[in-house]
């Protein structure tokens, strides 16, 4: 009986802690669903792997990298430690690493937009969903 309390107790314990944590994360986000053809000259930006360009969508816009020659991330611009702060690619690292001029925290962009070591949050920046077929990028 003693054994089913504690696993109980640990539980409620882990349960209570991983709740906090997606709670701190909570970005605002908007409306995102769009579709471009990211190898025109509109889109020269992401004519190249490496390639990223701001467009319009969700809360403070979304930035899209070209990650591989078939391959898209889209993120929300919103910070997640400063929600008034749009994120920027980082001049040295193009589309690589993605920084808030704010907090001055950077985020990878090849690694699902997760800040890396010493930023001033542990929570990556809101990923899109893309599709890409036929020449057409869906972020949604």
């Amino acid at each position: 009986m003693k054994i089913v309390r504690h696993i109980l107790l640990a539980l409620f314990v882990f349960a209570a802690f991983s709740c906090g944590k997606e709670e701190r994360c909570g970005v605002p986000i908007g409306i995102t669903n769009f579709t471009i053809e990211p190898n025109s000259a509109y889109y020269s930006g992401l004519n190249n792997v490496g390639g990223y360009m701001y467009l319009t969508g969700g809360h403070r816009g979304v930035i899209v990298v070209r990650t591989a020659y078939d391959h898209f991330v889209a993120f929300e611009r919103t910070c997640p430690a400063d929600s008034t702060t749009a994120v920027v690619a980082a001049e040295d690292w193009g589309g690589t690493l993605l920084e808030c001029p704010e907090c001055h925290t950077l985020f990878n962009a090849y690694a699902d937009g997760y800040p890396i070591d010493g930023g001033a949050t542990a929570c990556p920046l809101h990923q899109y969903s893309t599709s890409y077929t036929n020449g057409e990028l869906w972020v949604y």
